[in-house]
């Protein structure tokens, strides 16, 4: 569920309690929390986080979710007691800063969540609640976080009134794969069938679709009578095409040019860039680069794991020539991509830009950063000296 989904929910279930004194039970959806375990500290984030960060993942995971605190929970009967939450609570809960929330969960799975905490009052007595956005990739662990009993590589997800984990069992990570591909089916069969009359009502044979993840676009071919798709090259900056033609949609710009024939055409501001070979670097010349500007020894190996922690690949053993699948996070192709070279051999390479250097200079000049990438510190290039 999006937030603004959960939002709706939120009040019906405030007004049910206010008026009815019904509590939803724990489900999928509704968790709920007498009050915070100050774990002896006084950091209002790290309290949070302590109490609430495994709950979030697992919600995330899942439909998302609402979690009210202030609601006791009777383990041996389930009754569920409006209690209230008391001033050390509600002091604590009005510190929280959920941008920083955000960006403790980009170091935990290196995407962030969304989330929104208000408190609202039942008589004399004050709540909070968290609304948990559904995300629509899996978040997973790329450490340990003792502190918030969370662990490298544990898919959470909630299913029934508890936070389960995917991957405990294959029969277990089964399950979870089949709810995720339920869920893409519907999501995908709500879509096409909103899409589906509006093309079949403009002229299937007049639509190009674009896949930007991969680059490729399809179109209706005449001469075979079949769907067909073409590569292409999408410039995802800021003022690429791609995002001209997104905002120019949401801004509402995109105008009718004519309304004689049937449907009205649209005008696309901009023009869509053919393939245009990118100037790149191998990984070889990166590595001599780091070690040079940087002045750390590093391996290819190394290289390849920092590579990994920056989110930059999928997996830091990857093959650079002709790997089995493409390891690059599109996210940062502005960084790394795969090139083909031979288009004829299907012959495919690994390579950088010399955006990369800087990246990853920056990022060994902090000593701190060696113990959490490589658990040690790298040793220093020696220098020659001159005759």
């Amino acid at each position: 569920m999006t937030l603004n989904e959960l939002k709706e929910q939120i009040i019906l279930t405030i007004r049910d309690l206010k008026d009815h004194g019904v509590f939803p039970k724990e489900n999928h959806l509704y968790d709920y929390k007498k009050e915070l375990n100050f774990f002896g500290i006084n950091d209002a984030l790290e309290i949070f986080m302590r109490n609430l960060a495994k709950d979030i993942l697992s919600f995330s995971n899942g439909n998302g979710g609402i979690i009210i605190l202030g609601i006791e929970e009777n383990t041996a009967t389930g009754k569920l007691n409006d209690t209230g939450l008391d001033s050390k609570n509600l002091d604590l809960l009005t510190k929280i800063d959920l941008n920083l929330i955000t960006q403790k969960f980009e170091k935990i799975t290196k995407t962030g969540v969304n989330i929104d905490l208000q408190s609202f009052q039942l008589g004399t007595r004050q709540f909070y609640y968290l609304l948990i956005e559904k995300q629509n990739q899996v978040l997973i662990p790329i450490n340990d976080f003792n502190d918030y009993k969370i662990k490298k590589g544990e898919i959470l997800y909630r299913a029934s009134s508890k936070n389960e984990i995917a991957n405990h069992s294959t029969q277990d990570f089964n399950r979870f794969l089949q709810i995720k591909s339920n869920e893409k089916n519907k999501e995908f069969m709500e879509i096409w069938s909103k899409l589906l009359p509006e093309i079949f009502d403009i002229n299937p044979r007049e639509i190009l679709i674009i896949n930007p993840k991969s680059n490729q676009i399809y179109g209706f071919n005449g001469k075979d009578n079949i769907l067909s798709s073409s590569e292409i090259e999408i410039d995802h900056s800021e003022k690429g095409v791609f995002n001209v033609i997104l905002n120019a949609i949401s801004a509402g710009e995109i105008g009718k040019i004519s309304d004689t024939e049937g449907k009205p055409l649209y005008k696309i501001v901009g023009e869509i860039k053919t393939t245009v070979p990118r100037e790149y670097i191998s990984l070889t010349t990166l590595l001599a680069e780091v070690v040079k500007l940087s002045g750390f020894r590093v391996s290819s190996v190394q290289l390849k794991i920092l590579m990994k922690y920056l989110g930059w690949v999928n997996d830091e053993n990857f093959e650079v020539k002709n790997p089995d699948k493409n390891p690059t996070n599109p996210e940062y192709n502005n960084f790394i991509w795969l090139e083909r070279f031979d288009k004829l051999k299907n012959s495919f390479k690994v390579v950088c830009s010399e955006e990369a250097i800087p990246e990853i200079v920056a990022v060994l000049s902090d000593l701190s950063n060696h113990i959490k990438i490589f658990k040690k510190e790298l040793l220093r290039v020696k220098v020659k000296a001159s005759k």
